[in-house]
């Protein structure tokens, strides 16, 4: 069996369920999506990598998915749910998924091997939620008192890792990533396997709410605004169904659309996918979700800026920036 089979198989095992999705978009939010061009002709399939199940990405696949709105555009969308955005990079890679949400790290570092990402829209401009965290009861409390320790990330290659690796440089200190998963994250950070961790929302913020851990560093505001996460795929898909990923953007910004103009709705769906207490979806949707891009449309600047802190980050084998991105899908709706 070939690298890339044996990569497929294992990432097609993670597909998640769709039984626990909920009902939450209205007929006249149907109709909207409905008036998007760009339609896909009927049936066509798309196959969307999510990074993690908890990550913003995964809730507006999945509240799309739900209620029909890929199916409006002429797509049956499946969605698989991986241990990290390190994996879901694999599986993009492998041939396993048309799509991801991702960095210009990981695209600027993939195209320079010859493996041809391009990344075709803005999602966000900060790493909201995102946080470095240590116990409650830690001894630790200045980022200077992390050299030496161990630090949990969800895998090597995934926003966690290039935020630690950002962290080193900008605190100019040196301490060793431990790759955990996502859903490895907080249970070691809290029995003590690692000294703190880059913890994704929203379980940063239950963690902090419940006093479980306390933050030494906010990503949001201690990095500059700038393209943090987009959509990605490869040239062969841009080439070859540029109508179904036209199509895929149009679902998936108009989830976007519907959760900011509904927030007692969206916040209700936050709690329900991710099982969280309602003051903990309500910190997350005001500070990612209401943050989140409507139309995808991003500057030269933002990508310019995005490429600097991964080099930053310890990225520096990086494709030209002309290389990695492409305007020509947005303004998406």
């Amino acid at each position: 069996m070939s690298k890339n089979e044996e990569v497929s198989r294992a990432f097609s095992n993670l597909l998640q369920s769709s039984e626990k999705r909920k009902t939450i978009l209205t007929l006249s939010s149907l109709a909207a999506i409905s008036a998007i061009p760009g339609l896909a002709s009927a049936n066509q399939k798309v196959r969307i990598g999510l990074a993690t199940k908890t990550w913003w990405p995964s809730v507006i696949c999945e509240t799309a998915e739900a209620q029909g709105l890929f199916k409006k555009m002429g797509l049956a969308a499946e969605l698989t749910v991986y241990r990290s955005g390190g994996e879901a990079v694999e599986a993009l890679a492998a041939g396993a998924a048309d799509m991801i949400p991702g960095l210009i790290s990981q695209v600027g570092t993939a195209r320079k091997k010859g493996v041809p990402f391009r990344m075709v829209s803005l999602a966000a401009t900060a790493n909201t939620g995102w946080k470095l965290l240590v116990r409650a009861d830690s001894k630790i409390t200045n980022i200077k008192e992390l050299a030496g320790k161990k630090i949990g990330i969800t895998a090597a290659g995934s926003l966690s890792d290039l935020l630690a690796l950002w962290t080193k440089a900008n605190q100019k200190i040196d301490f060793t990533s431990v790759p955990l998963g996502g859903g490895g994250l907080v249970p070691n950070l809290l029995s003590g396997n690692v000294d703190a961790a880059v913890v994704y929302p929203p379980l940063s913020f239950q963690v902090l709410q419940n006093k479980q851990a306390k933050s030494l560093m906010d990503y949001s505001t201690a990095i500059p605004s700038h393209l943090a996460t987009g959509w990605v795929t490869t040239d062969k898909f841009i080439e070859s169904r540029a109508e179904t990923l036209k199509a895929s953007l149009a679902a998936i910004y108009g989830s976007v659309r519907f959760m900011q103009d509904n927030p007692d709705r969206a916040i209700k769906i936050v709690a329900d996918v991710n099982n969280i207490a309602p003051a903990v979806a309500k910190q997350e949707f005001e500070e990612t979700y209401m943050r989140l891009s409507k139309n995808g449309v991003f500057t030269a600047e933002q990508v310019k800026l995005a490429m600097e802190l991964a080099v930053i980050g310890g990225f520096k084998d990086l494709a030209p920036q002309a290389e990695i991105t492409t305007d020509k899908f947005v303004p998406i709706g």
